[in-house]
């Protein structure tokens, strides 16, 4: 099932623009050289190594969007953030969502992990998820501190429980919250981070 109403086009306060759609099958250039543009330490903590190509081929030529919505923000022709809502469609945890969010250094602190962040949820309340999960490497600060900004709590540190790009077992952060609050939580900040009247629909490329 397709996403609806995208893409959209979004002008923050500090006069940036983005514009949020699904991920296609064409964004393996920008989706590769998105994350090769991250820090090397924000690559470490990720728990794919997006430097490999194959992986990124792997998720622009298979998209299931029954099962993971991908969602990109674009400054023109550049991926600038990525965020996937991941869905389990049997078993005991098919209320809860989990959620994984990336952005570049270029777009951080001006609100655009907030918006993206409130897209997702967007997406879990229409199907159905009651909660939202993010797992973050403890060593990770800014990752945790990006999803505690936009309203997941933590609730667990499991020590040592998963390894970096480098086979270093670090501690993963378990983070929660209810897809309603969230919901709440980021509508508000989002109007307030955006521009008035620069809301809508808009075409990512010319």
């Amino acid at each position: 099932m397709c996403p609806t109403g995208y893409p959209k086009q979004m002008t923050l306060r500090s006069g940036q623009s983005v514009v949020i759609r699904p991920l296609e099958k064409e964004d393996f250039e920008r989706l590769m050289a998105f994350f090769q543009g991250l820090p090397a330490e924000d690559r470490l903590y990720l728990r794919h190594n997006v430097s490999n190509p194959d992986i990124i081929r792997q998720w622009t030529d298979h998209i299931d969007l029954e099962h993971v919505i991908p969602l990109v923000a674009l400054a023109g022709n550049a991926i600038v953030a990525q965020g996937t809502l991941h869905i389990s469609t049997h078993g005991w945890m098919q209320h809860v969502g989990h959620v994984r969010l990336a952005i570049a250094a270029s777009h951080q602190r001006i609100g655009l992990g907030s918006l993206l962040a409130r897209e997702l949820v967007s997406l879990a309340e229409h199907r159905g998820l009651e909660k939202l999960q993010a797992h973050v490497i403890e060593g990770s600060a800014g990752a945790v501190r990006m999803f505690e900004r936009v309203g997941f709590e933590k609730v667990a540190v499991l020590k040592d429980f998963v390894r970096d790009q480098n086979g270093r077992n670090q501690n993963l952060v378990v983070m929660v919250n209810d897809v309603s609050r969230l919901s709440r939580m980021l509508e508000d900040w989002v109007q307030d981070m955006t521009i008035p009247g620069f809301r809508g629909s808009g075409e990512a490329f010319g």
